[in-house]
């Protein structure tokens, strides 16, 4: 169980360095999911990238 919970972990951080900047820079203009899956060929699934945005947005809001 230990094994498994540091492989996700690591398996999350491991795509958040590679991709999660540029998602996020993405979003900040103006980027969707949509637009982000049909412009970038991230080798990423959708609900990884719409989680990178939703948790974006959401932290964006919570700052101001």
């Amino acid at each position: 169980m230990e094994n498994q919970y540091f492989n996700e972990a690591l398996h999350s951080f491991v795509q958040d360095f590679a991709y999660g900047g540029a998602i996020r820079h993405l979003v900040d203009l103006g980027y969707d999911t949509d637009k982000i899956i049909k412009e970038y060929h991230y080798p990423l699934s959708r609900d990884t990238i719409d989680k990178m945005v939703r948790d974006h947005l959401k932290n964006k809001e919570s700052r101001k």
